[in-house]
């Protein structure tokens, strides 16, 4: 099941797939496609970057080493692609639409 989600994205959070952090992301016209999955990762960039919501031009708050194994409990689509959730999660359209959790780009990761 796919949910529409309006909101402004920033950036994905993600610290190390191990501190949780929570960060809420306001409402916009930006369309974000979410469904919850339980997928296994390995994070394949030196550095990847974590970020507060499933953007790259938000504030990254962390990295992810490469080699480290994550799970994802989100994965959202928008237009600048593909974001697994991996702690924290919360993808919400009732009311004002937010997205809470760390968020890294899927391009830097591999099935593991």
């Amino acid at each position: 099941m796919r949910k529409h989600v309006a909101a402004l994205i920033g950036t994905a959070a993600l610290i190390g797939a191990a501190v949780p952090a929570v960060v809420a992301a306001p409402a916009s016209a930006a369309s974000l496609r979410c469904e919850p999955v339980g997928h296994r990762y390995v994070v394949t960039k030196d550095e990847a970057p974590i970020h507060k919501t499933p953007s790259p031009r938000g504030k990254v708050i962390g990295h992810a080493l490469k080699g480290h194994h994550v799970v994802s409990h989100y994965e959202c689509n928008n237009s600048s692609g593909t974001w697994e959730c991996l702690s924290d999660c919360q993808v919400s359209d009732n009311g004002p639409s937010t997205v809470y959790g760390h968020w890294i780009y899927r391009g830097y990761l591999k099935q593991g």
